[in-house]
């Protein structure tokens, strides 16, 4: 009998440790604004590596299995999004209307941004985008996943 309860007591411990483990404690309201923080300190140095062209910058800062889902359909990855960095004109860049969402080690951003391009090929331009970028916590450092955009609405 003693060695029933015993084997009933060691299960409903390993239960309730499968349980806590699948179910992370929940972050308290400064925990996520910190962490909110820290991703957002992550894109801004992704922005900033934009502008810079700053190719060391982007492969750290972009995961490995980095997905680009484009306005006119059509899906790219780490390497191209990189590529297309590294080619562009781009003066400067705004962002604006910026939030972030947490759920454990992911974040999505939701913003919109001004890009600013130079003129050496042409008048000087500007691009107005709304964006969605997911970002994942891999290794203690925020990266970004997935990155999906298109014009802003002029309305």
């Amino acid at each position: 009998m003693l060695r029933t309860i015993r084997l009933g007591i060691a299960l409903t411990a390993s239960a309730t440790m499968v349980a806590c483990a699948s179910h992370p404690a929940r972050r308290s309201d400064a925990d996520l604004e910190r962490e909110g923080q820290r991703v957002l300190a992550a894109e801004d140095a992704y922005v900033a590596a934009e502008v810079r062209r700053d190719e060391a910058s982007l492969r750290r800062l972009v995961d490995d299995k980095f997905k680009h889902n484009a306005a006119d359909g059509t899906t790219s990855g780490k390497e191209e999004l990189i590529r297309g960095v590294l080619r562009m004109d781009m003066a400067g860049q705004t962002v604006s209307e910026r939030s972030v969402l947490l759920e454990g080690d992911v974040a999505v951003i939701m913003a919109t941004t001004e890009l600013r391009f130079g003129g050496s090929d042409g008048p000087p331009r500007t691009s107005r985008l709304r964006y969605t970028a997911v970002y994942v916590k891999r290794e203690g450092a925020w990266r970004m996943l997935a990155l999906q955009m298109q014009p802003r609405s002029t309305r």
